[in-house]
């Protein structure tokens, strides 16, 4: 079969799932640098499929209330109307120097292809070992669904937003 046109379904993490805490600490580290830890994220979906994983969820006030973005960057525009409750991460694992994949070193195009379209390989649906989580890209409250070109942004794989 292609690669290419392998039909992928992201794998929905929960709390206490290998590699859970991990992805979650990675994708709130933004979150945590522009707005302190008075923040928690109520988290909606954490999904992965192969290398790639995304968080969509509610930013909470440190006690559970409602988030309250005074004192913080955004809080002009929040007195505006112009800040949600969202907050969206989009984190991609890199593979550790030493972990190169032999057949994507002598196929580079079919490896892009199956990463593209979250094929593991012979991943056995297990949290990858090893590598670093990165984000590549996030989104603070916002008015609009702000992910929707990442899939081109980032060649990540349109199954893992759920369109």
């Amino acid at each position: 079969m292609n690669p290419a046109f392998a039909q992928a379904t992201p794998r929905q993490m929960q709390a206490g799932d290998d590699g859970y805490a991990l992805l979650l600490e990675t994708a709130g580290a933004p979150l945590q640098a522009r707005l302190g830890h008075a923040v928690s994220l109520d988290v909606e979906r954490l999904d992965r499929l192969g290398n790639w994983a995304f968080v969509l969820g509610t930013l909470r006030a440190a006690g559970g209330g409602r988030f309250d973005y005074q004192g913080t960057p955004f809080a002009a525009a929040a007195a505006q109307g112009g800040m949600s409750d969202v907050y969206v991460a989009l984190l991609r694992r890199e593979p550790d120097a030493g972990d190169v994949d032999q057949a994507a070193a002598a196929a580079p195009a079919e490896a892009a292809a199956r990463d593209q379209a979250g094929v593991e390989g012979a991943d056995d649906g297990g949290f990858p070992p090893g590598g670093r989580w990165t984000v590549l890209d996030f989104a603070i409250g916002p008015g609009d669904v702000a992910w929707l070109g990442w899939p081109q942004e980032h060649a990540a794989p349109r199954a893992l937003f759920g369109f």
